[in-house]
């Protein structure tokens, strides 16, 4: 095996992540599952910092690695609102950005071919993402009983995606607008 390959090697057992997390979830094991999503996150990290680190990018890593990611992030929504840890309002924004990053970032990677790496408001929403899924799982009673602090704890998520559909919207079209340079390389791998 060459070193140059792990990075897509995570991002194919992110994949198979994604059915252990189906079946974690719908045969009662949601700590199980939320933990196989925490530990698909961290394949995600470290395949991104190792390809950037080690210049192992690759043009199925480009395709891959993002594929991975929506993957995850789409089942993870769909299970936890069909399991009434999530409301609709939730997981809607939240499908629509990441069905337009992926879509635009590959429309970008078979113009320019180039690795797309992420914005500040991208991290945001993924750390958001992330926290706001772990305590719904975690504390689903507690926020079932107060929708207070139900909607407090969704917006500030709901809020930055949003912003970052924005944000990449007008990326994308500066992006697709603008000519491709002879060797440019571009700074956006993924949100």
């Amino acid at each position: 095996m060459k070193l140059k390959n792990i990075p897509n090697i995570l991002s194919i057992i992110r994949i198979g992540l994604v059915f252990v997390f189906i079946a974690l979830f719908f045969t009662d094991h949601i700590y199980s599952a939320l933990l196989v999503f925490f530990v698909a996150g961290a394949t995600d990290v470290l395949d991104g910092y190792l390809a950037r680190r080690n210049n192992w990018v690759s043009n199925l890593g480009k395709i891959l690695d993002p594929f991975a990611d929506k993957m995850m992030q789409f089942t993870v929504l769909i299970c936890l609102y069909v399991g009434d840890f999530i409301p609709l309002w939730f997981v809607l924004p939240f499908v629509i950005k990441e069905l337009f990053t992926l879509l635009a970032g590959l429309i970008v990677i078979k113009r320019r071919s180039v690795a797309v790496v992420s914005k500040w408001y991208g991290k945001l929403t993924v750390c958001l993402f992330y926290l706001t899924i772990a305590i719904s799982v975690l504390f689903k009673s507690f926020f079932d009983t107060h929708i207070v602090l139900q909607v407090i704890l969704f917006v500030p998520a709901v809020v930055f995606a949003v912003f970052s559909l924005a944000a990449y919207i007008k990326h994308y079209a500066y992006l697709k607008n603008e000519e491709p340079k002879h060797g440019d390389i571009l700074k956006m791998r993924k949100e």
